[in-house]
């Protein structure tokens, strides 16, 4: 299955970028990106990568994860990555993007912790 993305804002600067499929090189990836500029541009600083529906992950995915979490970081903005155990999450621990992306199992445990940041 190829990539499916959808949008949904739960706070007026927290949005979830829900992903379904693979998340591998490829134009649908990159649509990401796109969307993650045009938040920002809205002023659309809190962003959740809601990885729960993705079934696989390339390298090209895990450094779109690090590009947009970048991306955010330097606009002032936080990534919070949802990833349960599974392979997604094996392969963010092993690539130590955990290291640089707040990963949480749940996209309401991420939103917790998104609130908790001040504006």
């Amino acid at each position: 299955m190829l990539l499916q993305i959808e949008e949904k804002r739960i706070d007026p600067d927290i949005t979830v970028i829900e992903l379904v499929g693979k998340l591998a090189l490829g134009r649908e990836s990159q649509r990401i990106e796109t969307i993650v500029d045009e938040l920002l541009k809205s002023g659309c600083m809190r962003v959740i990568l809601d990885m729960t529906g993705v079934d696989y992950i390339d390298s090209a995915g895990v450094g779109l994860v690090a590009l947009v979490s970048g991306r955010l970081k330097e606009a002032g903005g936080k990534l919070v990555a949802v990833a349960p155990e599974g392979r997604v999450l094996a392969l963010l621990k092993m690539t130590q993007m955990t290291l640089i992306v707040t990963v949480c199992p749940t996209v309401a445990e991420a939103t917790d912790l998104l609130r908790q940041i001040p504006r």
